[in-house]
């Protein structure tokens, strides 16, 4: 009766719980529920077809999911079919692959683990080798990531981030913008360059690249041409963190030449006050607000400065091209008379991609989500001291960034996979 209740729990069709037995494997207990078949039908490993004839091959032991504090293992007895199609071949079994020692179920139990624990901490929970714990993840994370759905996506964002020491190598991160689950990364790739960005149109392909609408970036040439090249109907919308990045460069040029200009008394406000400078108004309260109305009143060039980036953030509030296009001209009609020259320069940047500004008035989209992704890579990468295996890596930042993140250790998929 006992054994009856145990095969009910289990859940493996075919097979019934012959006997269970406690031993112990190192510090661990473990639990072995012998398995006893039902019926005398085996399938092929080839062509997945039923087959009577078979030949006693193996004893087989893999491990289950853990019982109470105990390790599981499911002891069984394979066969070796004789199938007319393929020949003589290893049975499959449903419940755990041809070469892995762990059930599906155990698998599943695993890849849901690692979204929210080391892989380290995996291992000593189910009591397996990290190494083991590493490759289930990642086979997971290859699968999900082939099995990706594409559909319904028609604005990309790109960005780069900077891989090692020296920032000479970077990597282009492909987000859907609009996809139906959200803004989401979806593609890591290798380099800058236009050619580097090949790969996430050869894993579009033609159909769904002729859908793609909206190209969000920064102003690099590379990314620009690669877009150009392959959605011709695209509208190229330029984020605007990157674009308030070159005004906040700007803002710096000139309290450094301030510093450079100013008496003493003066560079002894200017000195240490560069981040509360550059932040948001809006951001800076208590004694550092003090500290910046210091440094304004002491400093009206750089109080003009201060006060035209802070302006410039409403250029993203517009609905009308029209007027924004106007809000611009004023803006840029404000520094005739301020001698602000590195504000001159970022005008002409502005102007030169103008356009691609604009375009936000007919297109809201999320833009501090590419600036958030590259944000959470990093942190990914810090937290666990690096990777050795560059792909998992990628597979992580993906999982991270993405819906296949979300933590469901015992969803329907997971329970018909067990």
């Amino acid at each position: 009766m006992q054994r009856d209740y145990f095969t009910r729990l289990l859940g493996r069709q075919g097979f019934v719980v012959e006997e269970i037995t406690l031993e112990q494997h190192g510090h661990r207990s473990c639990v072995i529920v012998n398995l006893h078949r039902e019926h005398q039908r085996f399938i092929c490993s080839g062509c997945k077809q039923e087959v009577e004839e078979a030949i006693l091959y193996r004893q087989r032991e893999v491990q289950h999911l853990g019982l109470w504090e105990h390790l599981s293992y499911l002891r069984l007895m394979q066969y070796r079919v004789n199938c007319p199609r393929c020949g003589l071949k290893v049975e499959e079994l449903p419940f755990v692959g041809r070469y892995s020692r762990v059930t599906k179920g155990l698998g599943c139990l695993v890849y849901e683990l690692c979204k929210v624990m080391t892989n380290k901490a995996v291992g000593i929970l189910q009591g397996l080798d990290e190494g083991t714990v590493k490759n289930i993840d990642k086979t997971k994370l290859q699968d999900a990531q082939e099995n990706r759905s594409l559909d319904g996506i028609s604005a990309l964002g790109i960005d780069e981030i900077a891989i090692g020491r020296g920032q000479k190598n970077y990597w282009p991160m492909v987000s859907a913008m609009n996809g139906p689950r959200g803004p989401e990364l979806i593609y890591i790739g290798e380099g800058r360059k236009e050619k580097d960005v090949q790969g996430v149109w050869k894993w579009f392909g033609v159909q769904r690249t002729k859908h793609i609408k909206i190209g969000v970036m920064d102003m690099w040439k590379g990314f620009i041409n690669s877009f150009k090249a392959h959605c011709p109907q695209r509208v190229i919308l330029y984020d605007k963190f990157h674009v308030i990045r070159h005004l906040l460069d700007c803002l710096n040029k000139i309290r450094n030449q301030e510093l450079r200009r100013v008496n003493q008394r003066v560079k002894g406000l200017l000195t240490g006050k560069k981040f509360i400078l550059l932040s948001r108004l809006a951001h800076v309260r208590g004694k550092a607000r003090e500290s910046l109305n210091e440094l304004l009143c002491a400093s009206p060039r750089l109080c003009r400065a201060h006060l035209l980036k802070e302006s410039f953030n409403h250029l993203w509030s517009y609905k009308s091209k029209t007027w924004a296009l106007k809000f611009w001209q004023t803006w840029k009609d404000s520094l005739k008379w301020t001698r602000l020259k590195p504000y001159r320069r970022f005008a002409n940047m502005i102007d030169e991609h103008l356009d691609g500004i604009l375009s936000y008035c007919d297109h809201k989209l999320p833009l501090g989500f590419i600036e958030a992704t590259n944000l959470k890579a990093k942190n990914i990468i810090r937290r666990a001291y690096g990777y050795r295996d560059k792909e998992y890596m990628k597979l992580k930042i993906i999982q991270t960034c993405s819906s296949l993140g979300i933590f469901q250790p015992w969803i329907p998929s997971f329970n018909n996979s067990c």
